[in-house]
């Protein structure tokens, strides 16, 4: 009761306030009290929600849905970001996560590694032993193949062949990675997975990785035959041989080439003996002479005639005639040229290549510069040129096609200045947190002198227009019916009397506290009798 007595008149001069203001007025306090109690909200909000910071980024979904319980288990507020790959935590809680979250092992990615064999199965087989090292070095696999950048996602099948006795039975090993992509991967990536996972899998060859890209299911390079890498790596080096030969005709970046080298990768040998008509050679050569007859035998039989340097005696000479014949016989043959030739896998079988060159720049007498289309005797020399570098051979079926296109002009990006407003949102930037306090310590004084302020001058103002406080301001016993207004003495004699006593009183009440204790106790216990 006594309290309702103490606030009343306050509330009485509210209402009052209250029905002094026009509808006009009353709306705008309606107006600032709504901004004001929105202003209010916005501020506690903002004081009230903590500064976040990213624990990890790059996480899958699961992954970071995982994390997320991890820490909801701790009690450490966290946030997901929309894509969900990124999870952020308290600023005064960053340090306990990361121990939390270092103590379980960091994220994982995937699916699980080696870890599978942390806790020991005696009664696991020597089957399931198997399964689980299979399924621990995919894992594996894919935690590395997700660290390559542009790779998303990763999945890795293994095909590990079993162990023989027999080693003509051993089976190669083989594998399949299917890869999701964020962008484009560099020219040699597949090459590097496929020899990164040769030599972390026993038995694995390069050529037995197939690389697809889960966007499109295509494979991502091919596979050479030799298995030592892909075509493209050789096919990629000829072509930048090419345009490194042009630079200096066509200029830096006026020339895009793509070659193709097609091997044949069978092997084997070839005789070939070829004979010529028009070419005889001697080999072997007989010759022989006969003469049959001529002069008789003279001279008398005997000794006589036998005897050299013995005068025979004389006879008449006899003649008869004589027969002679001759011989000749050789052998001949052809020429003859027997080549055997050993053919090795590998050898070029055709060479197919692409040359685009762009125009070429022309400068006029008055210094312009301007593009125009190349002439077909320049064409021709690049032509000249590419057959050259390539090693071109018409009679193989090589091919090689040179045409003259106009490329998109790449202008240099211009390096625009920061302006000052820039500069200002890197600074809010870096001083983020203590701009926060600074701005909303702002706003309040904006509030107080765009709407408190304005809207206490108006109390102010329409409290001194309205009555003072009557009676017990004025008069200690009794109600004087007199009223003043505010700081205005009054003439009445007894009024003056009556507020000189209620001084008197008060200040005796001060120094004896009890006395006054025990009358106003007194005074009580009268009008309850």
């Amino acid at each position: 009761m006594a309290q309702e007595q103490k606030f009343a008149p306050q509330g009485k001069q509210i209402a009052n306030f209250l029905r002094s203001l026009t509808g006009t007025q009353k709306l705008w306090l309606a107006f600032a009290g709504l901004t004001v109690t929105t202003l209010l909200y916005v501020f506690v909000t903002m004081l009230a929600k903590p500064e976040m910071k990213p624990l990890y980024s790059g996480l899958q979904a699961q992954d970071a849905q995982a994390l997320g319980s991890k820490l909801a288990a701790q009690k450490i507020e966290y946030q997901i970001s929309p894509d969900g790959t990124s999870v952020s935590v308290a600023v005064d809680k960053l340090d306990s996560a990361r121990l939390l979250v270092a103590s379980d092992g960091g994220p994982k990615s995937g699916r699980m590694g080696f870890e599978l064999f942390d806790k020991p199965n005696w009664g696991s087989s020597d089957f399931s032993e198997k399964v689980n090292y299979q399924r621990a070095l995919e894992g594996e696999l894919e935690r590395t193949l997700s660290t390559i950048d542009g790779v998303e996602a990763v999945r890795v099948h293994l095909v590990l062949p079993r162990e023989s006795l027999f080693a003509d039975k051993r089976e190669e090993a083989k594998a399949s990675v299917i890869l999701k992509l964020r962008g484009a991967m560099s020219p040699n990536s597949d090459v590097a997975i496929r020899r990164f996972l040769a030599g972390a899998v026993e038995g694995l060859r390069p050529e037995g990785v197939t690389v697809i890209d889960a966007e499109n299911n295509l494979p991502i390079g091919k596979t050479s035959s030799d298995g030592s890498g892909v075509e493209s790596e050789r096919d990629q080096a000829l072509a930048k041989e090419l345009v490194r030969t042009l630079e200096p005709i066509v200029g830096v970046g006026g020339a895009r080439a793509s070659v193709h080298v097609e091997y044949d990768v069978t092997s084997g040998d070839e005789t070939q003996e070829t004979y010529d008509p028009n070419s005889t050679a001697a080999l072997t050569m007989q010759k022989s002479e006969e003469t049959v007859g001529g002069t008789l035998a003279q001279g008398v039989p005997g000794t006589a005639s036998n005897i050299p340097n013995t005068q025979s005696p004389s006879k008449s000479t006899n003649s008869a005639d004589s027969q002679s014949s001759k011989s000749e016989s050789g052998t001949y043959a052809v020429n003859r040229v027997v080549r055997h030739t050993l053919l090795p896998a590998g050898r070029i079988k055709r060479i197919t290549a692409a040359l685009l060159v762009d125009d070429a720049d022309v400068t006029d007498a008055m210094g312009n510069t301007s593009r125009a289309k190349r002439s077909p005797e320049e064409l021709k020399k690049i032509d000249s040129l590419a057959r050259a570098s390539l090693g071109i051979n018409d009679a193989r079926g090589d091919v090689l096609a040179v045409e003259n296109l106009s490329f998109h002009e790449n202008k240099p990006e211009v390096l625009v200045p920061l302006t000052k407003l820039d500069k200002v949102a890197r600074v809010g930037k870096q001083f983020s947190w203590t701009l926060r306090y600074a701005l909303i310590a702002l706003l309040f004084l904006i509030v107080y002198v765009v709407v408190l302020r304005p809207v206490r001058r108006q109390v102010v103002l329409s409290l001194k227009q309205l009555p003072s406080r009557p009676a017990n301001d004025a008069v200690l016993n009794g109600n004087t019916g007199k009223v003043l207004p505010q700081g205005v003495e009054s003439a009445d004699p007894a009024v003056r009397q009556a507020a000189t006593l209620k001084k008197q009183l008060i200040e005796k009440a001060k120094a004896e506290p009890a006395s006054a204790g025990q009358l106003v106790q007194s005074w009580l216990r009268e009008e309850e009798a």
